[in-house]
């Protein structure tokens, strides 16, 4: 018999197994020990899976990761869908439709105040239908160089996360907390040093006095670059473009990789790092958004980048 229901006591060397074989490309590979800091660490809000089993046994899930956005002032618990996933000999729209329905259930029954997601093409459409997700966000895929210079005197700090003892890291991440003002993911310093201690990837931080950036190196088709995952501004800051261009540059010379990516938006910068790519090189990530306490999504976020979802 096909049941979903929330699972209780996630079995993660299994879910990563099984998320593998569904997702079934040879690009796309699931690990325990992410998946463990992803739901139980990453934003410090844990996560509700809701699971579908045959018989007792996993074939399929959707996990809500709590989150805390702040809007108009007030901090409001949230959740973002991730890792949809269910074995081929097993999909079927009706089987959609009930995993759906219990996220919708679960949602209302923890007092959840908002959905959101960065889906692909295929749930997409799926969010849309079973939940009213509708659009909020379309970030552009933005790229460029950063040029090589001397170290700026104004940096404060430029190297890896994991090199700071947890004490040093949070009191650094602490001085750019985010404020009660505008509209975005409420981040402070225990939360951003949890959300850079990924397991499978490292994170640097560069800073000047009012703004930071954490940055990551990654790569696509063999072609390495700089992430930029996020800026977060002083409290009261006023940041500038050459505030802005030395971070990068900082970030770019540190991993060794002039070529930068940012997806986001923020509009504490005065200006977005990069150009946008075509859309036919590379089409914007969609951010998919529903308030469950109003018919229409009035919510306009001023800030949303790579680091508030599982992308960087």
């Amino acid at each position: 018999m096909i049941t979903v229901s929330e699972e209780n006591l996630i079995n993660y060397e299994v879910t990563a197994r099984i998320a593998t074989e569904a997702f079934g490309s040879k690009e796309v590979l699931f690990f325990a020990e992410r998946m463990k800091w992803l739901y139980e660490r990453s934003f410090g809000q844990g996560t509700t899976v809701v699971s579908v089993s045959d018989d007792g046994v996993k074939v399929g899930q959707i996990a809500l990761i709590r989150q805390i956005i702040v809007s108009d002032g007030e901090p409001c618990v949230a959740a973002q869908l991730v890792d949809l996933f269910i074995l081929r000999a097993y999909r079927s729209p009706p089987l959609i439709g009930r995993v759906y329905k219990e996220v919708e259930r679960l949602c209302l029954a923890q007092n959840i105040r908002f959905i959101l997601a960065m889906p692909n093409e295929k749930s997409e459409s799926l969010n849309a239908r079973f939940l009213k997700l509708k659009p909020a966000l379309r970030l552009h895929i933005r790229a460029g160089i950063g040029l090589r210079g001397p170290r700026s005197s104004k940096l404060k700090y430029s190297g890896h996360l994991k090199s700071m003892t947890k004490t040093a890291a949070i009191e650094l991440l602490s001085g750019y907390a985010t404020t009660a003002e505008g509209t975005g993911l409420r981040w402070d310093g225990e939360t951003l040093f949890n959300r850079t201690n990924d397991p499978t990837c490292d994170y640097a931080a560069h800073a000047t006095a009012d703004l930071l950036l954490i940055s990551s190196c990654r790569g696509t088709r063999g072609v390495k670059y700089t992430l930029l995952c996020g800026f977060f501004v002083r409290s009261e800051a006023d940041v500038t473009s050459n505030s802005t261009r030395e971070l990068i540059r900082a970030a770019c010379r540190f991993w060794q990789h002039p070529i930068f990516v940012y997806a986001g938006a923020n509009s504490a910068l005065p200006r977005l790092p990069g150009f946008a790519l075509p859309h036919r090189l590379r089409r914007p990530m969609l951010v998919q958004f529903r308030d469950i306490a109003a018919d229409e999504t009035k919510v306009r976020f001023d800030r949303f980048q790579l680091i508030d979802s599982d992308f960087a």
